[in-house]
C-alpha cells in the first residue's frame, strides 16, 4: 500500500504485473480498484501502475486542490518518483481527459495513449446526469437508490437481468471501505466541469486507441468520433456489447483490445 508525498497530498497507488509501464487513469468517483475486472488480463503483459485520483480512493487531498491539471502533475510526480521515462497511459472517462492532458503537456513521457469511454467535449445529456448524481448525493438520497440510478448510466442493459447481481453490485459498493464522500465527488465534478479539453485532440502526437461502448448513454460512439475529429494517429474500436464502464462489462475483450493495441 505505498504513498506518495506531492503537492500537498499523500498519493496513494499500487504497482501490479511485469512488463513495459501502463498507467491506468480511473474516472469520476472512481480510484484503482475499479480496474480490478481487467488487472487479472493485463498483468502478463504490462506493469499496471494504478494511482488513486485526487478526491478519491485512499489519496489524502488534505488542503490539496482538485483539478485536472493537478491530478495529470500527480501522474508525472509518480512516474519520477518510480524512475519510469516513458509509459503508455490508459485513462477512463475523466481518466481520458486526464490522460489527454499527459499526452498533450508531457508527450516526452508517452508510449502510447488508450483513451476509454472518453471525449474532450462532454456532451449536454452527460452534463446534465454527471450534476444531478452528485446533487442527489449532496441532498442526502439513499444510498441504494443513488447507486442503482448510478449503474443505470454506467452498465450494459444485460447487468440489470439479474436482480440478485444488481443488488450484489450495489452491496458491494455500500460496503467498500475508500468510498467517495459526497464532497469530494462535488470537487471531481467541479474540476471536470471548468477543464476546457476541447484543443487537447489536435496537440496530442501519440498514436492512440479510441475504445468505445456499443451501448454507451453518457459517451455514444458517434459523439465520441465527432469529438476526436483532430486527433490524427488515432483510430476507434467499438466494443459490443458494452456501455460507459467498459472493463466491467467486457473485461476479456477490453484488454484484448488494449494488450493488441500496445504490442
Amino acid at each position: 500500500m505505498p504513498d506518495l508525498s506531492v503537492s500537498g497530498i499523500s498519493l496513494h497507488y499500487e504497482v501490479e504485473g511485469s512488463g513495459p509501464p501502463l498507467v491506468l487513469v480511473a474516472g469520476l468517483s472512481s480510484d484503482g480498484a475499479s480496474w480490478a475486472p481487467v488487472t487479472p488480463h493485463l498483468t502478463p503483459h504490462a506493469k499496471l501502475i494504478l494511482p488513486d485520483n485526487r478526491g478519491c480512493g485512499q489519496t489524502q487531498t488534505n488542503a490539496g486542490e482538485v483539478t485536472i491539471e493537478a491530478i495529470a502533475d500527480d501522474i508525472i510526480a509518480l512516474l519520477d518518483h518510480l524512475e519510469i521515462e516513458q509509459a503508455n497511459i490508459l485513462g477512463h472517462s475523466m481518466g481520458g481527459v486526464i490522460a489527454m492532458t499527459i499526452a498533450a503537456r508531457r508527450p516526452d513521457r508517452l508510449r502510447r495513449l488508450v483513451l476509454s469511454a472518453t471525449t474532450p467535449t462532454v456532451p449536454p445529456r452527460a452534463r446534465s446526469i454527471i450534476e444531478t448524481l452528485v446533487s442527489l448525493r449532496e441532498a442526502g438520497a439513499p444510498e441504494e437508490d443513488w447507486y442503482r440510478s448510478f449503474f443505470h448510466w454506467l452498465f450494459h442493459p444485460a447487468f440489470f437481468e439479474s436482480e440478485a447481481a444488481v443488488a450484489a453490485a450495489i452491496a458491494m459498493a455500500r460496503a467498500y471501505p475508500h468510498a467517495q464522500s459526497p464532497g469530494d465527488m462535488r470537487r471531481q465534478v467541479d474540476a471536470l466541469r471548468d477543464y476546457d479539453a476541447s484543443a487537447l485532440p489536435a496537440q496530442i502526437k501519440a498514436e492512440t486507441l479510441i475504445l468505445a461502448g456499443e451501448a454507451d448513454l453518457l459517451f455514444p460512439p458517434q459523439a465520441i468520433a465527432q469529438n476526436f475529429r483532430p486527433l490524427k494517429n488515432h483510430r476507434i474500436e467499438i466494443l459490443p456489447d458494452a456501455a460507459h464502464s467498459q472493463q466491467w462489462d467486457q473485461p476479456q475483450a477490453f484488454a484484448r483490445a488494449v494488450v493488441r493495441f500496445l504490442r
